[in-house]
């Protein structure tokens, strides 16, 4: 593949006026899948657990994220679910419309509150029906395998006064890990969106393109990070996903660094930074000039070293994707490049997306998981390189889709598959990359490689 610089468009961001809304109904239907997993693997009770950054699974099932506290949800057969929060989840917890009962739960109130009118929580839990015996699922945020504990089935992150509580009152032996029913990418319920879903994450993604729009086009020589920061100009909807990332010169190495307002953009520098919000995420790196000239000596080989050689690995990756393949094969289209020590790729070719910036990924070797309608994924393949040519960060997300879904994706929200359609046609016609029929993008710059961040127009094309 023969790699080029062609001028790309910057579109005015298309951020619609109201977002998409889960509705009730999809709530209800999604605690009765939740609820037929757990019977077919013989549970009596399913404990969600959630706080500020593991709120996920909670939120898909019932609409509610925890703000300063943890929090449980109780599901059994036949019983209204049971959400237990602490002093300051009481009121917050009106924002769900599932039909429930709310049970204060002080123990998970923050310290120096009110903590003495709820019975403990081995009480509370033993009053909605975990007792010996019982076969109680608990839902955190990770699965274990063998190579990482001993026991995987039993192993949980959820924390320990939780764990410890279920089993004294139910036996070691019937508190289980259950947290794949969420998220395994084979099976997992909350993997694959339906068209409410992908409207919101479209909503969002274009909410992000906006701001880091701004800032493509608004780094200058002198600004601090915080500077820049400011111009993503996020409001507080959708919630962040991770935090702001922004960062210049040998602090953009940190990669997770928060942005410093003593952190100024000097000609050359390294510049990293990400955004994101639930379901939508975008990331880039490069440097900080207009022109190869302005590189340091030992940088102007960075392009041709490593940008091009990236940008041709993304490219075989977005060209791999469909309905129907597995993770597998796109793992093989993007092999050598993630193997190759030079290029530094340490974490994963890819991964999937939801309200958290990170669920899970399919994408191995030899990975039998077959990608289905409704997946949303990011491109989040990282080079991270020493200096001079630190490494290369293109991230953005999409949705596969098979005919049916996108029918009635265009029927429900048509503006939203009309934004779609026009960042297809300019990815296809200015990239060059060619794409199944199946992917949806989500972004307004996807897989837009700027060699030169002061002059983000100017980008690699096929």
């Amino acid at each position: 593949m023969t790699v080029r610089l062609v001028e790309v468009e910057f579109p005015e961001p298309m951020v619609p006026t109201e977002a998409p809304v889960v509705a009730k109904s999809v709530y209800d239907g999604r605690i009765e899948r939740a609820l037929g997993a757990m019977q077919e693997r013989g549970l009596s009770r399913l404990v969600v657990y959630a706080d500020r950054e593991h709120f996920a699974n909670m939120h898909f099932l019932i609409g509610y994220d925890p703000r300063f506290e943890e929090a449980l949800l109780i599901m059994s057969p036949g019983n209204r679910p049971a959400l237990f929060v602490g002093n300051e989840g009481m009121a917050y917890a009106a924002i769900s419309e599932v039909e429930m009962d709310v049970v204060l739960c002080q123990s998970f109130s923050l310290m120096g509150q009110p903590r003495g009118k709820s019975p403990s929580l081995k009480q509370m839990l033993s009053d909605a029906g975990i007792g010996r015996g019982a076969r109680v699922g608990i839902v955190g945020s990770k699965c274990f395998s063998p190579h990482e504990v001993d026991d995987p089935e039993h192993a949980s992150d959820a924390p320990g006064l939780i764990v410890d509580t279920l089993r004294s009152l139910a036996g070691y032996e019937n508190v289980v890990n259950a947290t794949d029913i969420f998220t395994d990418p084979v099976n997992g319920i909350r993997i694959c969106l339906d068209v409410d879903d992908i409207a919101f994450f479209e909503y969002g993604a274009e909410v992000v393109y906006s701001g880091v729009r701004r800032v493509l086009k608004g780094l200058r020589e002198g600004i601090s990070a915080l500077e820049a920061s400011a111009l993503l100009g996020y409001a507080g909807y959708p919630p962040l996903s991770c935090h702001i990332t922004m960062s210049f010169g040998e602090r953009a190495m940190l990669g997770l660094a928060s942005p410093s307002p003593a952190n100024k953009l000097r000609i050359g520098d390294f510049v990293n930074f990400g955004y994101g919000v639930w379901g939508a995420n975008m990331a880039r790196s490069g440097f900080a000039v207009e022109r190869k000239d302005q590189l340091a000596p030992e940088a102007r080989g960075v392009v041709e070293d490593l940008y091009i050689p990236y940008f041709q690995m993304m490219a075989r990756w977005y060209s791999s994707l469909a309905v129907g393949r597995t993770a597998g094969d796109v793992y093989e289209a993007v092999k050598d490049f993630v193997r190759d020590q030079q290029y530094g790729v340490v974490l994963n070719p890819g991964h999937l997306i939801h309200l958290d910036e990170w669920p899970h990924s399919p994408f191995s070797p030899g990975s039998t998981c077959e990608l289905r309608s409704g997946m949303a994924m990011q491109c989040d393949i990282i080079s991270s390189t020493d200096a001079p040519y630190y490494g290369v960060h293109v991230e953005d997300g999409l949705v596969l889709a098979d005919a049916a879904t996108r029918a009635e994706l265009n029927s429900k929200y048509p503006a939203a598959a009309e934004r779609i359609r026009q960042r297809r046609r300019r990815f296809t016609e200015t990239l060059g990359i060619r794409l199944s029929d199946d992917v949806l993008l989500m972004s307004s710059i996807q897989g837009v490689l700027s060699p030169y961040m002061l002059r983000p127009e100017l980008a690699l094309g096929l």
